[in-house]
């Protein structure tokens, strides 16, 4: 922050405020410090930083002052004008996408899309599961209904469990129908298996170990193994993405060739190569 300064502003302000820092006609006052935030810095290090900011100030006044020369202000120039032109180019290109972009992507174009791909780009990286997972304290009430409820397919039961483990949502995964990164799925309830996470994955169907502070509950409903394809519903989102920015493009294309035809027969842009 700075304040520049003819002589009559600088005898006002110099009356009222001594400043800090002075280059040239640019002045730095006690009152400019006061944005900077200083206030919340330790007071045992207010000292230092205000002298670095104030010397970084100082170095910047400095080198504005030195980019008077006529070649730097001739580049800076051209420089701001390419970005003015870039810039309003960038924004009449986008007004022109906003009126014929179409966002919707239908469910038929994801599915098309991805039985296209999916042996090529859809393979996945970690395991994936879908179940019910839970971590709850040895002495907790419920602990012994848990298991039951668990393995019911009963609406009235998945209720009684969400009731019973909603004190314990930090340590409880109840979205059944939703795919987990297994090892998120562990790391969140804090289970760690004997045996590798994978192996544990494709043995069992439901687990019940007892730890030392919690009880855990792993009920697997599904789950697919790194390096198979990944579900539709785990891509759904990637894939409406990748349509949505191709249309981009192509409409991008479209907006510019249209635009230098346009101009071409109009005689308002003539380009003499071949």
């Amino acid at each position: 922050m700075m304040r520049s300064c003819g002589a009559e502003k600088s005898t006002q302000n110099a009356q009222r405020e001594s400043f800090i820092a002075c280059v040239g006609k640019q002045y730095l006052y006690p009152s400019d410090l006061a944005s900077m935030g200083f206030s919340h810095v330790d007071a045992a290090d207010t000292d230092f930083f205000i002298k670095k900011y104030v010397e970084e100030w100082a170095c910047k006044q400095l080198l504005v002052a030195q980019a008077s020369d006529s070649s730097i202000q001739l580049a800076i120039e051209s420089s701001l004008n390419d970005y003015k032109h870039d810039l309003l180019a960038y924004h009449s290109l986008e007004t022109l996408i906003q009126r014929e972009f179409d966002a919707h992507v239908s469910s038929e174009e994801v599915a098309d899309y991805y039985q296209k791909y999916k042996q090529s780009d859809f393979i996945l990286h970690h395991d994936i599961v879908k179940g019910i997972f839970l971590a709850i304290p040895k002495k907790a009430a419920c602990v012994n209904a848990v298991k039951s409820l668990m393995l019911s397919n009963k609406t009235a039961d998945q209720k009684k469990l969400q009731a019973c483990c909603k004190p314990y949502l930090d340590t409880a995964i109840l979205e059944a129908d939703q795919w987990f990164a297994w090892e998120a799925v562990l790391a969140k309830i804090g289970y760690r298996p004997l045996v590798d996470a994978t192996r544990l994955l494709k043995t069992n169907k439901f687990i019940h170990v007892a730890g030392r502070k919690h009880i855990y509950f792993l009920k697997i409903n599904q789950y697919k193994i790194a390096q198979e394809i990944a579900p539709l519903e785990v891509v759904e989102g990637r894939i409406r993405a990748i349509i949505l920015h191709k249309r981009r493009v192509d409409l991008i294309n479209k907006i510019k060739y249209k635009l230098l035809e346009n101009a071409k027969k109009n005689h308002t842009c003539i380009i003499q190569i071949n």
